[in-house]
């Protein structure tokens, strides 16, 4: 069953850009004025050049013929790059890839190291609603909020606001084009979440005139069993549990040994297809068979440190069969944080222990955070899971299906340490071992 959601009130104005409330403050801390935009975030270099003309930007974008939805819902994943629409009344329910902020590297930002799509929801809020009287179907101007200049990058695509200046969109790059534009699903944008053209207009169809609970997460979207809600379409790096959802050309699961979920990937000899608007790729040794090779992403800004990947790591690895060819890639690895987890104290970061297969380290009564991550806190676990005494947790939401938790970990309710303060968190519930998926 599907998650039900509270919600909030969002704007949009058509002709201008992403207008903001009065109230509204930055990502950096700075009030904004009335009818401020948010900086627009990355552009292909193409798209930043005057080029004289605006081709097909300054055209609406006809509003395809579909159902409206009579009890339409979003979840929109930050680190999973996904906009999940779905209605239980009627049984619709797709996935749309997306491209939310980038993150945020501004040392006097509240959000540095978080996407900048997660400003909202920095005091904890993650329900919004979608205003219909501040949305439009047809946007195109964006105003420079530095110089004051105006360009078509909305493209004549429908803008859905679901916190204040904070909108869904259509792409931004080559937004000159007929169809509004493509996508790169990554973390692109300076806070709001594109979509892919023909994807924004059938949402915007489907809930016409409907109420539209959004809610935000910074975690992958997973159901009651913990399976992670993806695209349709899987591509290198999707988590998957059987080779049939690997549905590409060549595309098999791999286990993944330190995360417990397993992974899509090929095989190669040296080098990898690529997918347009996805991470490119590379092919490196498979370290579980011999003499095989096998693409993963590679890693970028579009995929900072791998957040779209469960369990893994940045790392200069050379090409297969081509050694003096090297690049940074994302493989399977523990990122070494409270919750995440390890075989061994050497996966864990400095200061922390491996205990019960996860990170964690001894405490009395707090823990540090770490930007990208759940909260954490400490906690008395009379099972003595993660060792005697009090331990660091990961905070999780019940409501979220725990989708904060590792895999072989739940999403439970203990007290805070020397206190009866009930918390919800990670906890492991098996040894580390329990793989998904075979190694092919």
């Amino acid at each position: 069953m599907q998650k039900q959601f509270f919600t909030f009130a969002c704007l949009v104005l058509a002709l201008a850009g992403c207008a903001t409330q009065p109230s509204d403050i930055s990502d950096n801390g700075e009030p904004m004025a009335e009818g401020d935009d948010l900086p627009l975030g990355d552009q292909l270099a193409d798209d930043k050049a005057d080029r004289g003309g605006w081709g097909s930007a300054t055209t609406c974008k006809e509003i395809p013929d579909l159902p409206v939805l009579p009890h339409p819902q979003i979840v929109i994943s930050i680190h999973g790059l996904t906009l999940h629409l779905f209605d239980t009344t009627v049984g619709y329910d797709k996935v749309f890839p997306i491209g939310p902020g980038a993150i945020n590297q501004e040392a006097s930002s509240s959000i540095r190291g978080e996407s900048r799509s997660f400003y909202p929801l920095r005091n904890g809020t993650q329900d919004f609603v979608v205003d219909r009287s501040r949305s439009t179907a047809c946007k195109m101007w964006w105003t420079d909020p530095d110089t004051g200049a105006q360009s078509p990058v909305f493209a004549g695509l429908p803008f859905l606001s679901w916190s204040g200046s904070y909108g869904i969109h259509g792409p931004i790059d080559n937004y000159r084009a007929p169809n509004g534009g493509t996508l790169r699903r990554g973390f692109v944008s300076h806070g709001c979440v594109r979509m892919e053209s023909a994807d924004i207009l059938e949402v915007y169809a489907r809930t016409i005139g409907v109420r539209l609970p959004v809610h935000v997460q910074r975690e992958p979207e997973r159901n009651e069993e913990g399976v992670r809600t993806d695209l349709a379409k899987r591509w290198v790096g999707a988590e998957c549990s059987a080779d049939s959802e690997c549905n590409f050309d060549g595309g098999f699961c791999h286990a993944n040994e330190m995360g417990g979920r397993g992974f899509c990937t090929m095989r190669c000899t040296s080098s990898c297809a690529d997918r347009a608007g996805a991470p490119e790729t590379f092919c490196i040794a498979d370290p579980s068979v011999d003499g095989q090779g096998m693409c993963v992403p590679k890693a970028s800004g579009v995929d900072y440190l791998c957040r779209p990947y469960d369990h893994f790591i940045v790392k200069t690895m050379p090409r297969n069969n081509q050694p003096r060819v090297t690049a940074s890639v994302c493989i399977p690895g523990s990122p070494g944080w409270i919750g995440d987890r390890c075989e061994a104290a050497s996966d864990c970061r400095p200061g922390l222990g491996c205990e019960g297969g996860v990170c964690t380290q001894s405490c009395t009564n707090s823990c540090a955070d770490l930007a990208g991550y759940a909260t954490t806190t400490c906690v008395d676990d009379p099972n003595d899971r993660l060792g005697d005494g009090g331990a660091c947790a990961r905070r999780c939401i019940p409501t979220n299906n725990g989708a904060e938790c590792s895999a072989d970990s739940a999403c439970v309710s203990l007290n805070r340490n020397a206190t009866a303060t009930p918390v919800n968190v990670c906890i492991p519930v098996m040894s580390l071992g329990s793989l998904i998926g075979e190694n092919n």
